[in-house]
């Protein structure tokens, strides 16, 4: 007995327990092709002709990645040098620049080659070419600084030739690849000058284009990154007055450049000894370009002066006056002309030091550009008969009036008259510019009645832009506040369409003006002290409007809920619950803020609601389908009450709840699939399952922006789960009609597993198996097919879902107009054409291309219209509105009927197009009537 129990101890304390070694991580290595070698055959070319031909196909098959072997760039070589043709020693002399362009391409032997190429041509466009391919070459080796140095000597040499374009050609390449220390050796002067002196020798050049290229040269240095020197300031100010645009465009962006690079640097004025910041003198000079006689460079200064931060106010403020100069004058002060007077010490009359003393003569030509450059820069500017030139004058003039208060409050009357002018892009910039001071200036009655004159533009664009710009401006007098708002409801009179752009100013209007409306209220509600005024009609918008600006001024001051009637109260309820977005949250003796009221305690219970609802759904893969049915039931239906109670939840409480009913939908086809039934009844049931589940996945993967990557791999999985089950129904019903099916999910899954592994999520079950017999299922029988298909339908389970992104959004409309509610039919003759305009709002929309109007006919046909890209307005980031028509016809009918309009979205899933509603539909009676004979 011992034994046997000695036995026993060794044998249980003495096992040997084997750890299995872990998996070797494996990496995913993609291997690509070889990169094919190209070939040029100009041996074979009986004329130049062919051999340009040949040259241009091999210039179209050179493709980055390609490798090109020694021998193509030598065949290149020995055929420019037994070429005659200069047009195709061009060609060659531009190809091999471009080889330097491929990644991976030796640029070192390429350049002695070219280098001895170029000693030897004699065709000026030849070697102009050479020199660029050259420069492209040089860029390409910057480790390389002794053959860049080599290049730029080189360079340096052929300055003196007598084509402009070969010169040209070497100023552009020292600008890409020398940088303006560099010193290069120097034949007439000293042994070495720097390169930016030598460049600036060209700034005098005899051809134009040679003088624009020196300055764009040295435009090159500062867009390298390398510091320019101050020297070349006064050349470029002398080549404002070149006769040619390009060298003056070039030598004002030169100033532009060391304006930033030098700003309080002191450069002389003229020949006095006064001295100005450079900043200064340079914004000055740029002013007196705006004068400038071509409208490029016009264009141009207006542009740059925007940029100019750091200019002295007082040359800023020059800029608004065109009096400041007299005749031709510089303005003095007292003290200056009491000490020119003392120190001429000339005899007059006794009783004035120098009364009789001659002026000095002044030559116009010598008088100093900073006394007229900047005087009514921006005047002229604004008043020029180019729009480009004014829509650039007002786009400076507003970023430079962002920068200082005291500019913005003396600009705004020059922006205010912009207002009227002739084209409407410059009139909606000048609303979006006055817009973007708001927070700088307070517009006066004189100011208004411009401003005001604008609101019956026939432009949709301009007046929804004026009065998003009034709902923003502060307002100086209650007489202005009134201006505005009869003007505003004159203007719901004119377009009654523009009526939500109206409610939403005058929501502003009266937020940001509480105490300016407070004695208008009793004249806007029609109170009387004596006697009960009849309750206005709710249908009316006019009403409506002086409401909203009413209950918004009641937020900062309560003193106009006491001026409330009964009937006040009652449609306020109305519109708070109609709308929302426009009405704030009032009572009678507590005012509520709407802020407050998201951010309170009801808001945290339903956030901590959700987040205790989504934690009890872990174990909902391991239910049984007769308990998870009935808990998703109960969740869903408190999701919708969640959903409809409080409006801040609502996306987040109905995208859960959306995926929960794909979850219950998918949770009743797995417990039909254990009944026994008739196989068309089965098969019924589950297309009908998983159409529906089909369609639910399909909104949430569409109509919802902000879910996250593990919430939209869920959506995806159980959209496969109801694509596997369908696929089966459909292959078990007839097997040999299955192939474009089976092509179509298998993209699916090959989709879906791609997604997995570029996120490193996990798979689901089903998909685990499916995955590791992908093989099988592209090559294998349907036989097979169908056995891997009903194995892995045995574990489809219903999944929870995790919402990591709190704040999903969803996809919502709003329908202006058509609006539905009138009862007067349409009318329009058979057979022709009537136009129906369509207004909306469309939010968190990511693509505006995909959205699609919908015109459905009382004879079930249905039709898409895709609206014009110009028809979209983009309010904010994923904010759009739409302004179109729909044109609609159609035969004679008998009696009037209605047409269904919708907004809806085009989804792609694969090469499958689907199209989701995004709102009802609005109903407009239609009745065509016989043409008349």
């Amino acid at each position: 007995m011992a034994a046997l129990l000695k036995k026993r101890a060794v044998a249980e304390f003495s096992q040997v327990v084997q750890e299995e070694p872990k998996p070797i991580k494996k990496l995913k290595l993609i291997q690509r092709p070889p990169p094919k070698d190209v070939q040029v055959n100009l041996q074979g070319a009986a004329n130049s002709q062919q051999a340009l031909q040949q040259l241009l196909r091999f210039e179209e098959s050179l493709v980055e990645g390609d490798q090109v072997p020694l021998s193509v760039t030598q065949g290149l070589i020995e055929h420019f040098q037994q070429e005659k043709e200069a047009l195709v020693r061009r060609k060659i002399a531009q190809l091999l620049g471009n080889l330097g362009l491929i990644p991976h391409f030796s640029s070192e032997n390429l350049v002695e080659d070219v280098k001895i190429l170029l000693k030897s041509e004699k065709s000026h466009k030849v070697k102009a070419e050479l020199i660029h391919s050259l420069s492209v070459l040089g860029k390409a080796i910057p480790e390389r600084t002794d053959l860049q140095s080599s290049i730029i000597a080189l360079a340096k040499q052929h300055l003196k030739d007598p084509d402009h374009r070969v010169r040209c050609m070497c100023l552009e390449l020292i600008g890409t690849i020398g940088s303006p220390e560099q010193e290069v050796v120097d034949d007439s002067h000293e042994p070495f000058i720097p390169i930016q002196a030598l460049m600036a020798g060209f700034c005098g050049d005899q051809d134009s284009r040679v003088r624009a290229s020196s300055f764009n040269a040295m435009l090159l240095f500062h867009q390298r990154g390398l510091s320019l020197r101050l020297s070349v300031y006064q050349q470029a100010c002398q080549s404002l007055t070149d006769d040619y645009e390009n060298v003056r465009l070039s030598a004002m962006k030169l100033i532009w450049v060391l304006s930033h690079l030098y700003p309080d640097s002191l450069v002389p004025v003229g020949d006095t000894e006064d001295e100005l910041r450079l900043v200064d003198d340079g914004f000055a000079k740029i002013c007196n370009m705006v004068n400038d006689i071509s409208v490029k460079v016009r264009t141009e200064a207006a542009v740059l002066l925007g940029s100019l931060h750091q200019v002295s106010p007082k040359f800023l403020e020059q800029t608004l006056d065109k009096k400041l100069m007299s005749n031709m004058r510089r303005k003095k002060s007292a003290h200056e002309r009491a000490r020119e007077h003392f120190a001429s010490g000339e005899w007059a009359t006794g009783q004035k030091w120098a009364d009789d003393a001659p002026k000095e003569e002044l030559d116009p030509d010598n008088v100093n550009l900073m006394n007229i450059g900047a005087c009514g820069a921006f005047v002229h500017g604004t008043e020029d008969e180019f729009l480009e030139v004014r829509n650039a004058a007002l786009d400076s003039l507003c970023e430079l009036a962002s920068q200082s208060s005291s500019f913005a409050n003396l600009s705004q009357d020059s922006i205010i008259d912009m207002f009227n002018d002739e084209i409407e892009s410059v009139r909606v910039n000048a609303i979006n510019s006055l817009r973007k001071l708001n927070r700088f200036i307070t517009l006066r009655e004189d100011q208004l009645e411009i401003i005001l004159g604008v609101l019956q533009d026939f432009s949709t664009t301009t007046r929804d832009s004026l009065r998003d710009m009034l709902g923003e401006m502060k307002l100086a007098t209650r007489e202005c506040l009134s201006k505005c708002i009869y003007s505003l409801l004159d203007n719901l009179r004119r377009y009654p369409q523009d009526k939500q752009s109206i409610w939403k100013c005058m929501k502003n209007l009266g937020s940001h003006h509480p105490h300016l409306a407070l004695p208008l209220v009793p004249e806007l509600l029609c109170l009387h002290p004596y006697f009960d005024t009849p309750e206005p009609d709710m249908d009316d918008a006019a009403y409506i409007s002086v409401l909203m600006l009413v209950f918004n001024s009641a937020v900062e001051c309560p003193t106009v809920l006491t001026m409330f009637q009964d009937h006040t109260w009652r449609h306020y309820h109305y519109l708070q619950d109609s709308l929302p977005d426009l009405v704030p949250k009032l009572k009678k003796s507590i005012l509520v803020r709407e802020e407050a009221e998201e951010g309170g305690p009801a808001h945290t219970d339903v956030q901590s609601f959700l987040r205790h609802l989504i934690s009890g759904l872990d174990s909902l893969p391991n239910m049984d389908l007769s308990t998870a049915q009935p808990l998703l039931e109960t969740m869903v239906r408190d999701l919708q009450q969640v959903t409809e109670l409080n409006q801040k939840c609502s996306p987040s409480a109905e995208f859960v709840c959306v995926y929960l009913k794909a979850q219950l939908l998918l949770t009743k086809l797995m417990s039909q699939q254990g009944v026994q039934c008739s196989s068309s009844i089965a098969d019924n049931q589950v297309r009908c399952l998983t159409e529906q589940i089909l369609s639910l996945t399909g909104r949430l993967q569409h109509q919802y922006v902000g879910v996250s990557s593990v919430d939209r791999a869920l959506i995806q999985q159980t959209r496969l789960k109801a694509g596997t089950l369908q696929i089966l129904t459909k292959m078990k019903a007839d097997p040999t009609r299955c192939s474009q099916v089976k092509e179509t999910y298998l993209q699916q899954l090959q989709a879906l597993k791609k997604f997995l592994d570029t996120n490193e999520l996990p798979a689901d079950p089903c998909f685990v198996y499916l995955f590791s017999v992908l093989n099988d299922l592209e090559n294998g029988k349907i036989s097979d097919i169908l056995k891997h298909l009903q194995h892995a339908v045995k574990s489809i389970a219903p999944s929870g879902i995790s919402l990591q992104n709190s704040c999903v959004r969803r996809v919502t409309t709003v329908m202006h107009e058509p609006t539905g509610s009138s009862d007067n039919p349409v009318r329009f003759t058979a057979g022709l054409t009537v136009t129906i305009p369509v207004h909306a709002t469309l939010e968190n929309i990511q693509n505006a291309d995909s959205i699609r109007l919908k015109v459905h006919y009382p004879d079930q046909k249905s039709y898409l219209i895709t609206p014009r890209k110009c028809h979209f307005t983009k309010l904010n980031p994923l904010h759009y509105k739409l302004v179109s028509e729909v044109i609609i016809s159609h035969s004679l009918w008998s009696d009037p009927s209605h047409v269904e309009i919708s907004i809806v979205m085009e989804t792609r899933d694969g090469e499958l197009v689907a199209y989701q509603e995004l709102s009802s539909p609005v109903k407009v009676p239609v009745a065509p009537k016989a043409a008349k004979r």
